[in-house]
Order: structure tokens, then C-alpha cells, then sequence
């Protein structure tokens, strides 16, 4: 049995519940005492020893089944109609007049009535003395309070047994409160309520609808965000398929360029396999050559020598003979050796000396060949990353007119209020890129429109921007451009005329700053259209002119 001060001060409430049961029995006895003697009170029923039996009136015990493991409906409306009968003052006297909702951690001040810890330690923060009870305005020296434990307990079986029957008469249709059927809406509070709840004053200011009309109006809602939804699903599934396809697409563009890669170097290698084959070829073959003479010269000096040394040694025996032996035939002797004649063959260095230096003519050029090939081949290969290129508005010529992504630039029929600048071209309609460069290898590409009237390059970042000035190098411009129908590489003293064996649609334009380089390519079939040798002395920017209403140039992503 609980005791707790009534907010009627000096009414006291004693309240009786029986734990032994899942569902509490509550009696409920209203007393004239002021403070309880709860040293003599028996549990449970509800008499104070020595007073004798007080006046007071009973509210009927309920008495709710004991829970089975599978509640049926009936048993679910018990549990409703137990809680719609607790008193209304029994739950108002378990509410805290502050925060409104059952006690959480319930203390008593020194008038007697009791708040939620929490709620009375915000009433009195910024108090420093003088603490008024929110609720008699009973005003104390120091903040005083203690813990009431009965009333926690009671507030919880309370709360409890309240949640339990306003859930059972929710899943039947059923207004907790008022046991009435829930045939309204009210948008305010966002639930369902009975028709007395909609003239109650808690519910009076707010937008109620019936419960069809309501559920017909959030029904074509969520179908609309249904129909989103589906719509948003299926363009990503959309999106998934197609992203898929280019993926693989691109995968297979990958392996494509894969094979062809692994073919030319294979024909490249193969190409000079051959090459190498016809080269070391012919050295053996002038090896050959070389060892066959040689042998030859051998074989026929070495009879010359034979003869020589025979003839050498009967004249040298003839000249040791006496007198008159000597002259029976030294004539004959005379005759032969004056008929000898050595014949020199021709000598070998001679004779294939010419086919070697030919030969290393062949190698001198294989050496350049070959040392070209390596630098065109790093060159080209090692240009970098295509740089993503964007216009500086802050040096868009007046009539110059540029895309919201700062991607495409046209001309204008009259000037733009645009505030001046050091940066901006007053007089020519000209433009940079917002990146410049001061070293490395850099390239983008530039989409060109059909007519006369453009040009674009590389500029020095001291270019003048203010007044006219001509497309030329001396001006620190390189550029290429069409005009009067023709392509033109704006050179000095004098452009040069660019012959093209088709109309350039998008020009790729390279830049080596180490290098001293800047060329111009047709990017559709990469024909060299043009280069300018320039020692770079400073930073360089992309440089772009439109100078007619009818043509226009786009930055290629």
C-alpha cells in the first residue's frame, strides 16, 4: 500500500497494489489525515490501528486474467476496460505538474508536493534564494527535497497499467480515454481520436479530419512517393544496365587496343628481326668473301714464292761453280730468271674495303634511325595527361559571350558591362584559359566551329591585354587560325599558309615547355598541321580568338 500527498493539500490517497499478480488489483481510499503513520498502517487494508474505520468510499476492485502466452482479443478489451476504469484523479495525482507526464524519479519538497527530480532542479536554476513551489507558490530559504520511492513505485504500475490498456484499446478501434471508436485524424498531434476529442480543448484549435478522408489523402501521398520511387528505381536500374554496357564497352576497347598494342610491337620486333637477319647476312657474307680472297692471295703467292725460291737456289748453286762449268749454260740460266715475274694478287683490303664503308653507311644511318625513332616514340607516347582546360572570364574580351561551364566561347553582337580589369582584353576578342604552364609536357584538344573568324594557341602570361595588338611571336603569341577561308599558321614576318588534307574539326594542341615546342594536330586522324620552336621565358597560357558571330570555339573535355 502507497501513501502520497494529494495536490488537494491536506486529502491523502492510499493505494493498494498486490504485486503477486501480473496484472496489479488496485483499491483506492480517500482519507482526511494529513501525514500518515505508515509505522502503524496494516498492508493492504487499508485501516490506521486506533482511528477506527474512517469515512471514505471504495472504488470496486478490478480484476484483470492472468496473461496466457497467446492473448486473445477478449483478453486484450479486459486489459482496456481495467485501465479506462482507473480514476482519473489516480492518474492525474501519478502526474508531475510541471512536465505533465507520470513521475520520473518523483521527490517531495517541504510544502508536500512532489515533482520529478529533474523538473524541480530546472524550475529553481537560476535561482540563488527565495524557491517557489510551481505549483501553492510556497516560496523557501534553500533548496530542499527528498526522494518519495513509494510514489516512483506507484507512478510505474501506474504508467505501466495505463500503456497496457490504451494499447489494447487502440488495436480495437477503441479511444483510450474515452472508450469511443477512433473515426477522426487530427494533423496537429498526428494520431487518431474519437469525436469527444475533437471538442475537448486539447484538440479544439487543431485541423481533425475524418480517418478516410485522412487515410485517402496520406494514400495518394505515399503513392506519389511510391510512384517517385519506382520512377528513381528504375531510372537507376536504367542507369546500372547502361553504365554496365559502356563499362564493358570500354573493357573491351581496353583489350582491343591490348591486341593491337601486343601486334605492333610483335610486328615491330618481328620487323626488326628481319632487319637485324639481312644485316648480320651480309656481314657473314662479306666475312665469307673476305676468307675465300685471303685463301686465294695465300694459295697463289705461295707458288710465286715456290718458284722463287727454286729459281733462287740454282742461281745461288750456279754461282759456287767453277769457271768453265759455270759457262756451259749460264745463259740458259740468265733467260729464265730474267722471264720470271712475281704476280701480286690484289689485295684483299683493297678489293672489299669499299663493300665495309658501304656497310657502315648502313649502320651510321640505322644508328640515327633508330635514335629518331626512340625520341618520336617517347615523345609521342609521353606527352601526359590531357589536361581538363577552363576559360578566365576575368580576361573575356567585352563581346566575347562564354558558356555557364566556362567551356565554349562565342561572340556577341554588343559589349557586356563587365568591370575592368588588368587582366582583361579591352580592344581584341580574346581569351586565356584559367591554367597556365611553366614547365612539362601538356596537351588538350579544341573544337573549332565550321566558319572563318578563330584562332587559338599559346600566349607568354605578360601578353598586353590592353589596346590592339596582332597574332604574331613578337607579340609572345603561337597560334594557328582560319581565316578568309584558309588555315593559316600565324608566323612572322609573314603567316604561313597550312595545307590540310581535310577541314579541321577539333585540333589537338600539344605543349613542351623543356622542349621549346608547341604543335598543332588534326585530332580526328592526328595529322601534324603545324609546330613553333619557342624558348619559353616565362609562363605560357592556352590563348583563344573569336572574331565573328557565326563560329564559335569549345574546350573538348
Amino acid at each position: 500500500m502507497f501513501f502520497w500527498r494529494s495536490r488537494e493539500r491536506g486529502c491523502l490517497l492510499a493505494v493498494f497494489f498486490p504485486t503477486s499478480t501480473p496484472c496489479p488489483k488496485a483499491e483506492v481510499f480517500v482519507t482526511g489525515l494529513k501525514k500518515p503513520d505508515t509505522a502503524e498502517v496494516t498492508s493492504g487494508s487499508g485501516l490506521v490501528p486506533g482511528k477506527g474505520t474512517p469515512t471514505r468510499g471504495r472504488v470496486p476492485s478490478i480484476h484483470a486474467p492472468r496473461p496466457t502466452p497467446l492473448k486473445s482479443v477478449f483478453a486484450r478489451r479486459r486489459e482496456a476496460m481495467a485501465a479506462m476504469f482507473l480514476p482519473g484523479n489516480l492518474q492525474d495525482e501519478a502526474t508531475c505538474s510541471v512536465c505533465l507526464e507520470f513521475f520520473k524519479d518523483p521527490v517531495s519538497i517541504e510544502c508536500g508536493h512532489n515533482f520529478c527530480r529533474a523538473c524541480i532542479i530546472k524550475s529553481w536554476k537560476d535561482l540563488e534564494m527565495d524557491f517557489p513551489c510551481p505549483q501553492c507558490r510556497e516560496v523557501f530559504q534553500q533548496k530542499s527535497f527528498r526522494p518519495n520511492r513509494q510514489l516512483a513505485n506507484m507512478a510505474e504500475i501506474i504508467s505501466q497499467f495505463a500503456l497496457r490498456g490504451a494499447k489494447g484499446a487502440e488495436e480495437d478501434g477503441l479511444c483510450a480515454k474515452h472508450r469511443e471508436a477512433l473515426k477522426l485524424y487530427c494533423k496537429d498531434d498526428r494520431r487518431t481520436i474519437c469525436v469527444v476529442c475533437d471538442r475537448s480543448r486539447e484538440h479544439r484549435p487543431h485541423v481533425v479530419v475524418p480517418v478516410d478522408e485522412a487515410s485517402e489523402e496520406y494514400k495518394e501521398k505515399i503513392q506519389g512517393r511510391l510512384d517517385f520511387l519506382k520512377k528513381e528505381r528504375q531510372e537507376l536500374l536504367e542507369f546500372k544496365v547502361n553504365d554496365d554496357k559502356k563499362t564493358q564497352e570500354l573493357l573491351k576497347t581496353i583489350e582491343n587496343e591490348r591486341q593491337k598494342l601486343l601486334v605492333e610491337f610483335e610486328g615491330l620486333r618481328q620487323f626488326l628481326h628481319d632487319q637485324e637477319h639481312i644485316l648480320l647476312g651480309q656481314l657473314e657474307k662479306m666475312e665469307k668473301s673476305i676468307a675465300k680472297r685471303q685463301n686465294e692471295n695465300i694459295s697463289d703467292l705461295s707458288k710465286e714464292i715456290t718458284l722463287l725460291n727454286k729459281l733462287i737456289t740454282e742461281l745461288e748453286e750456279k754461282i759456287q761453280q767453277p769457271m768453265l762449268e759455270f759457262l756451259k749454260d749460264v745463259m740458259s740460266i740468265i733467260s729464265r730468271s730474267d722471264d720470271v715475274k712475281s704476280h701480286k694478287p690484289v689485295p684483299v683490303c683493297t678489293d672489299m674495303k669499299m663493300h665495309v664503308c658501304n656497310f657502315s653507311l648502313k649502320t651510321v644511318v640505322l644508328e640515327k634511325v633508330v635514335k629518331k625513332f626512340k625520341e618520336n616514340l617517347r615523345d609521342e607516347l609521353g606527352r601526359g595527361e590531357k589536361e581538363d582546360l577552363t576559360l578566365d572570364p576575368e580576361s573575356a574580351n567585352h563581346l566575347l559571350i562564354l558558356s555557364a561551364d566556362l567551356k565554349s566561347v562565342r561572340m556577341g553582337c554588343r559589349k557586356q558591362e563587365l568591370p575592368d580589369n588588368p587582366k582583361r582584353f579591352d580592344t581584341n576578342s580574346r581569351v586565356l584559359a584559367s591554367t597556365g604552364f611553366k614547365s612539362g609536357r601538356h596537351y588538350w584538344e579544341v573544337e573549332v566551329g565550321a566558319s572563318d573568324g578563330w584562332a587559338f594557341g599559346v600566349a607568354r602570361e605578360s601578353v598586353r591585354r590592353k589596346g590592339l595588338t596582332q597574332f604574331s611571336p613578337e607579340e609572345g603569341i603561337w597560334a594557328v587560325q582560319q581565316n578568309g577561308g584558309r588555315y593559316w599558321a600565324v608566323t612572322s614576318p609573314q603567316r604561313t599558309p597550312l595545307c590540310l588534307s581535310q577541314k579541321l574539326n577539333k585540333v589537338r594542341v600539344y605543349l613542351d615547355y623543356e622542349g621549346e615546342e608547341v604543335s598543332f594536330y588534326n585530332a580526328d586522324n592526328m595529322q601534324h598541321i603545324f609546330t613553333f620552336n619557342v624558348a619559353f621565358q616565362e609562363k605560357v597560357f592556352p590563348l583563344f580568338s573569336v572574331c565573328s558571330t557565326v563560329t564559335y570555339i569549345k574546350l573538348c573535355p
